[in-house]
């Protein structure tokens, strides 16, 4: 659970709704279980997470779109072909390196004041800076050791088939998201955690129940340390097939009744039974399908202009005309992917509730989901529809 999520009013069928002079405001039902100063930090913490992802998001389309437009990334180019001594695939991954430490220095300032200096200041972070900073630049391996192949299989795609390299690209696309889906739980995640199976076996036996009767099948219900570095709390589910498991943290054991995680877990496998995972890939793919076509005829177009500085799609200076666009279309397409993200959410918080029937737990839970993590309890209209996966 990222965020606080809907509480459902349900009225019985065949009674009105009552007069809206007598339904109670947004504000009113909030204050029935938050303090005004819960309310107020919650807005201040969350805000200023809104105008970091604003600044976040200027600075890349900046670097991309000077990139794109100024002479720098012919001279990128022209140093990554020194580097490689001339070789293809490896001017390549030289250029994509160095236009990827272009990026992470711009955005590296944000990254710090946002995840680690801002953290602190509303007591949320319990990690030093040097834990920080080890998890920053394993993250940016990762990506690197990720990416970097996929970019250099993107431009060997361009160079066979200037026109149709996106059927290829999209392939390769669609199986990488699968793996990755399947094997983060076991290569990626305990690099950055310690995990363990639950303790409580009373707690596991409740949970193993409520699978149960869901008719799902999952592998280890597991503990992460996350006190190690938050007081945050969360629970998820991960995995694909045989890596399929149950994942809570440590802070959420610690502060929560039974039933309130049975709650949160149940909104887990509501995912699961509504095959959220797979309804979202399938979205994913179809989605990635069509980007990389209209990538394709406009890396085309550009190329055929010469206003960018290549005049051939599979020149290592496209990238950043190819990274503005794909930056540009996630964006204008954000408001679809969040809204199909809160339908889903709202399915599994109606599926948390029939599975557990404790609607007294699932409040609760929400409450102190939304106090420990500090939500915004009545974000911005706008807001909710530009950036929220989880209704407020």
């Amino acid at each position: 659970l990222a965020g606080a999520t809907i509480i459902p009013e349900r009225q019985a069928l065949g009674s009105g709704s009552p007069p809206s002079d007598l339904r109670p405001s947004s504000t009113d039902r909030a204050r029935q279980y938050f303090t005004p100063e819960e309310i107020n930090k919650g807005r201040d913490y969350a805000r200023g997470r809104y105008l970091l992802y604003g600044v976040r998001t200027a600075l890349t389309l900046g670097l991309f779109g000077l990139l794109t437009l100024s002479p720098l990334s012919a001279r990128i180019r022209d140093l990554s072909v020194s580097l490689a001594g001339g070789r293809v695939w490896l001017t390549i991954a030289v250029y994509g390196l160095l236009v990827a430490l272009l990026y992470y220095a711009v955005t590296f300032p944000v990254s710090l004041y946002g995840n680690f200096l801002r953290e602190h200041t509303f007591g949320l972070s319990r990690q030093s800076f040097a834990s920080w900073a080890w998890d920053y630049t394993k993250g940016a391996l990762i990506n690197a050791a990720i990416l970097l192949p996929l970019l250099m299989l993107l431009y060997t795609f361009i160079r066979w088939n200037p026109v149709r390299w996106y059927l290829s690209a999209w392939v390769i696309l669609v199986l990488v998201m699968s793996l990755v889906a399947e094997l983060s739980p076991i290569l990626v995640d305990p690099l950055f955690h310690t995990f363990r199976p639950v303790q409580d076996k009373a707690l596991v036996e409740r949970l193993r129940a409520l699978t149960d009767r869901a008719g799902l099948t999952v592998g280890p219900i597991l503990e992460i340390d996350a006190s190690q570095k938050t007081n945050k709390t969360n629970a998820y589910f991960t995995g694909l097939g045989r890596t399929r498991r149950i994942v809570l943290y440590d802070t959420l054991i610690a502060t929560s009744t039974p039933e309130e995680v049975e709650l949160i877990v149940a909104h887990e496998v509501g995912h699961w039974r509504r095959h959220h995972t797979w309804k979202g890939m399938a979205i994913s793919a179809a989605s990635a399908l069509a980007t990389l076509w209209l990538i394709a005829r406009l890396l085309n177009a550009a190329a055929d202009s010469g206003r960018f500085g290549f005049i051939h799609p599979a020149d290592p200076v496209s990238l950043p005309f190819l990274l503005l666009l794909f930056l540009a279309l996630t964006i204008l397409t954000t408001p679809i992917q969040v809204a199909i993200s809160r339908s889903f959410e709202r399915e599994a918080d109606l599926e948390s509730l029939r599975l557990s029937a404790n609607p007294e737990a699932f409040i609760a839970s929400e409450v102190k989901l939304a106090r420990v993590n500090f939500a915004d309890i009545e974000p911005p209209k706008a807001i909710v529809w530009l950036m929220y996966t989880h209704p407020p």
